[in-house]
């Protein structure tokens, strides 16, 4: 039965993360999508807005809304490299890393709560599970 297949309960579990980040993060005026480009900038500097599309896994088209939106938040910075002018940089803003600090945070507590119960090594378990199936998956892409 489908709602009994590996994949469909793993895109299942996603969407409900999904969802809850979501509405968790609705009060801070930032989508899940928005959260991920957020913290990715904020940890490496001087990305370049093509890294950060390889990253995602999103073409650069859908790369460059998010980081427009969170530019017109005031979360990031889009400048010129100036090594190589058809490249931006992208740098998160004063308040861009203090919101990461309190959405990481957040996000931390969220999943503290959705692990619990599980003991680590089952944690480990599946983690290495599921990095196995998305390489498997990758390689047929």
């Amino acid at each position: 039965m489908l709602q009994e297949t590996t994949g469909y309960i793993i895109c299942r579990t996603a969407r409900k993360i999904h969802q809850f980040m979501t509405k968790a993060l609705a009060d801070y005026d930032i989508t899940p999508e928005q959260w991920v480009v957020l913290q990715i900038v904020s940890k490496e500097k001087n990305l370049s807005q093509q890294d950060l599309s390889a990253r995602l896994e999103k073409d650069k088209n859908s790369t460059k809304a998010l980081v427009d939106r969170l530019i017109k938040k005031e979360l990031l910075t889009r400048q010129k490299d100036d090594n190589d002018k058809r490249f931006y940089k992208l740098q998160a803003t004063a308040a861009g890393v203090q919101l990461t600090k309190k959405l990481a945070e957040l996000d931390y507590d969220f999943m503290q709560e959705a692990e619990s119960g599980l003991t680590a090594e089952e944690l480990a378990s599946f983690t290495r599970i599921l990095t196995r199936l998305e390489e498997k998956i990758t390689a047929k892409l």
